[in-house]
Order: C-alpha cells, then structure tokens, then sequence
C-alpha cells in the first residue's frame, strides 16, 4: 500500500514536471492554401528559439476559415484579402471582438522579356490578351513581327493562381503556356529566348539577363516597373498584400509570433520563400495593430 502511494506520487510529481516543461497549446493556423509554404516555413523557424510552442497550419478557403475563428476554433487566419464587412459582424455578435490583421508579406508578379525586346510597357489588359492567348504575335503591341511564347512558374508556386484571381477576369491563362518549377529557370529561359515572355516572382538579384516590363493599371495610367521603391510604396500594379488575422488583440505566444514574424529575422524567412518582404512603412503598421493603437 505504502509503495502504491509512494509510486502515485512520483507519477503526479513528475506529471507535473512534464506539463511544466511541455509544450503549450497547439496555435491553429487556416486559411489561403497559397501562404501555407510561406506560414510553415516562419513556424518552423520561430520554433528553433521556442521549442514549447506548437503550431497546426492548414489550407482552406478564406471564408471558411474566417467562420473557423468566429467559432473559436482557429487563433490565425492567413489571408491574401482584409476582413470582410459580413464577417466583422460575426465576430463581434459571437465574440464581442473585432478582427486585428497585420501585413506579413508582399506578393509580386513580375513580366519579364528578352532584353532585346523592344516592348517596354503593357497594360493589364494587354498582359491579359496575351496570357490567354487571345494575343499571339509582339506586333499587336507594339513589338517585331514574331510570335509570343509564353513561360510561366508551375503548380510548385501560386503566381500562376494570383494572376489568375486578381487580373484575368473572366479570361484564362493559356494551357500552352511552358512552365517551369523555378524562378532561376525561368529567368534563364526568358533571357535565352527574344520571343518570350515570362511571369514569375520578382528578384531583382536575377534579373541581370532579363527586362521587366512596366506595367499600366489601364491604358491611359502610367507604367510602372518593378523596383524596391514601387513595390514597398505598392505603386507597382501586380502586387497583393498578405496578412495574419487575429480575433482581438493577440498575447502571450500569439503577440510574440506576431512580433516575430515582423522582425528583420522573420521577413528574412518570407524572403527566403519568394515573397517580398515588407518595407518599414508596413512593418511599422503592422506593430501599430499589434499594440492597438
């Protein structure tokens, strides 16, 4: 008896050492299927400084995973859009809160052509008829008499998905598009090929053999390349901001992930996963709705 007490106490003390040491709560994370590499990618690293915290990152629809986190069930929500009105008043009749979100990266799409391409400018509309197909020659806008051939980034990236959800309308990308599983093969495809034209994330550091186009939100906007100043002032038209939605202010582990990923540490990661960091304007936003001001 007196050894089945004294084994029951062990058990309890060291239970309770383990739960000390152990790792806290799993954080929930759901949302746009295209940010899960990207948000995998910042947990893994977060966690080599902070091996008691635990993540669940899954993709599903934005909305879905809204209602998730109206129902408590999800603590972020990784989004390529802001919160909606409809769903504002969800959480704040559910909850009695209100939606924080924070930018944590920028996505971009570059156009990129042979160097001795003579088109400098596009219009969406113009890059629209030519990823569908509906333009098949570089005379028709302005170019040589040549046919256009067309390379893009394949499944393995969410280029492909953006350009088709944010400037396609109703028009798809072609299926006679060649696509390629990296950026660098298809800069070095596009700077060996004066007839293409290549869609693909934006690095700078690679587009030494390579042009980008400047491209005109509509015929009569101006054009405007693809450089650090204009994709961090989002004067660039191909761009889309991605965000971390929380029901309310976020705390303890929530608020210090948060903090981190907008950290030098944790934009250096969405870097390293093809997506533009964020300037300092946005940076600076971003600690604003985290501390509620």
């Amino acid at each position: 008896m007196l050894r089945s007490l004294l084994g029951l106490t062990l058990f309890v003390f060291l239970a309770s050492i383990a739960a000390a040491q152990g790792t806290s709560a799993v954080i929930h994370i759901s949302g746009d299927p295209s940010m899960g590499p990207c948000t995998q990618r910042l947990t893994e690293w977060y966690r080599q400084n902070h091996p008691n915290v635990s993540f669940a990152v899954s993709g599903t629809r934005v909305n879905e995973a809204v209602q998730s986190m109206v129902e408590s069930k999800t603590e972020i929500v990784q989004s390529s859009r802001e919160v909606l009105g409809g769903e504002i008043t969800a959480l704040r009749e559910r909850r009695n809160k209100q939606f924080v979100q924070i930018p944590i990266a920028t996505e971009v799409v570059g156009i990129l052509v042979h160097p001795s391409n003579p088109v400098r400018e596009l219009s969406i509309f113009d890059l629209r008829q030519i990823l569908s197909g509906a333009i098949k020659n570089w005379k028709q806008v302005g170019g040589k008499d040549a046919p256009i051939k067309v390379y893009g980034r394949d499944a393995t990236s969410d280029i492909g998905d953006f350009i088709e959800t944010e400037y396609m309308g109703d028009a798809s990308i072609s299926s006679s598009v060649k696509t390629l599983p990296k950026n660098g093969a298809l800069y070095a495809a596009v700077s060996a090929d004066p007839e293409a034209i290549g869609y693909a994330s934006v690095n700078l550091g690679l587009s030494a053999k390579v042009r980008f186009i400047a491209i005109k939100a509509s015929a009569s906007a101006a054009a405007i390349a693809p450089t650090t100043d204009t994709i961090t002032s989002h004067k660039y038209p191909l761009i889309r901001q991605l965000y971390y939605i929380f029901a309310g202010e976020p705390s303890g582990e929530l608020q210090h992930f948060a903090e981190w990923v907008l950290s030098q540490q944790g934009q250096l990661v969405v870097e390293a996963n093809e997506m533009w960091p964020l300037g300092s304007a946005d940076r600076d936003h971003g600690k604003t709705q985290l501390a509620g001001r």
